[in-house]
């Protein structure tokens, strides 16, 4: 086809298409379609640029014009998002038994969520490739200042770091989790060198996750074979179904989760995007506002925090009026003093 005719054809495409079911696919769908096909025809030597090429203009028109009509229609203006986990969902699990270390595979998904928690990483992918050894990526070290003991990741490789000649010059995430003192059954250090000291003697496998031991014995509870990449992602989302969640509870909840909760504790954006990695303004997608947040905002809004903090303020006020000469025959007159911090009144009369 010449780019005239691939303009008309493509223009009729996304006009018509529909799914299996008869639906309408969503406006990103559709551009999502035509930058593959154009990345079909760039592998095999046809060099197009569909969203800039005048030749194509009216294809572009043409998916312009659909990607607004859908949305129009409320057409996938919804996303689907990684639930976060709240803090009461994950005492539950804890006080439930659904986390915890007493058994090889409990002990690994236990580990797994708290080290997905801490250092934020995405889906199953990441933690694939975490390794043991002199390259690991996780490192127990102590504090020079207190003495407590914490576990430093390093980001080799990531979805926005790939290590080649685009990426050189990225620094790579730092982050660290420290020892829990006040919670020792959740601490991560704990769980760290307790499946540390479980893992085979003279294993050969570097992969972090291990596959549980059918017959695990006092001082092993691991093969030597690594757990596979779907069954590392399907993680969080077994734990939650165990905890009957309802919602879309992933791998990349974890994440989520970390963002929020630094959110909602008043953490700089800043410190937020050193502790997922983020580069831009993206983090703002993972924080995720709370049901106290929303409530406040409407109070804002509706002036119900004024009106509050005016009833308080006038209370503190009466509170505070010291009232002298309060005898009709005193023949010095009355004397009224109030203080209320920055404002401080006195009346004689």
């Amino acid at each position: 086809m010449t780019n005239d005719q691939l303009n008309t054809v493509l223009g009729y495409f996304i006009t018509e298409l529909r799914n299996k079911k008869g639906l309408e696919y969503y406006p990103n769908t559709l551009y999502e379609l035509i930058i593959c096909i154009q990345r079909f025809l760039r592998q095999n030597d046809r060099s197009i640029r569909i969203l800039d090429d005048r030749d194509f203009s009216a294809l572009r028109s043409v998916l312009d014009s659909k990607m607004k009509e859908l949305s129009r229609n409320g057409i996938g203006l919804k996303t689907k998002k990684a639930d976060v986990i709240s803090a009461d969902q994950e005492t539950y699990m804890w006080s439930n038994n659904i986390l915890g270390t007493d058994t090889p595979k409990k002990l690994c998904d236990t580990l797994l969520y708290c080290i997905g928690l801490n250092f934020a990483l995405r889906a199953g992918q990441e933690h694939r490739n975490l390794r043991v050894g002199t390259n690991s990526q996780i490192s127990l070290k102590i504090s020079p200042t207190d003495g407590r003991k914490y576990l430093e990741y390093t980001e080799d490789v990531s979805k926005t770091n790939c290590g080649g000649l685009e990426h050189r010059k990225i620094q790579s995430k730092v982050v660290r989790a420290y020892q829990n003192t006040d919670c020792p059954e959740r601490c991560i250090i704990n769980m760290y060198q307790k499946y540390m000291s479980l893992r085979p003697n003279e294993g050969k496998c570097q992969a972090f996750y291990l596959r549980s031991k059918k017959y695990p014995t006092s001082d092993e509870w691991y093969d030597d074979c690594p757990i596979g990449v779907h069954q590392l992602q399907k993680t969080v989302s077994d734990l939650c179904k165990g905890a009957q969640f309802s919602g879309n509870f992933t791998n990349h909840s974890l994440r989520a989760t970390a963002a929020t909760r630094l959110y909602a504790g008043g953490v700089d954006e800043q410190l937020i995007s050193e502790k997922t990695g983020h580069r831009s303004s993206a983090v703002r997608g993972y924080k995720r506002t709370c049901e106290d947040q929303l409530i406040m905002v409407d109070s804002v809004v509706n002036a119900k925090v004024h009106k509050t903090q005016d009833s308080t303020l006038t209370k503190s006020i009466v509170d505070k009026v010291d009232v002298k000469g309060d005898d009709p025959k005193n023949e010095n007159g009355r004397e009224i003093s109030i203080d209320a911090g920055s404002v401080k009144i006195n009346l004689k009369f």
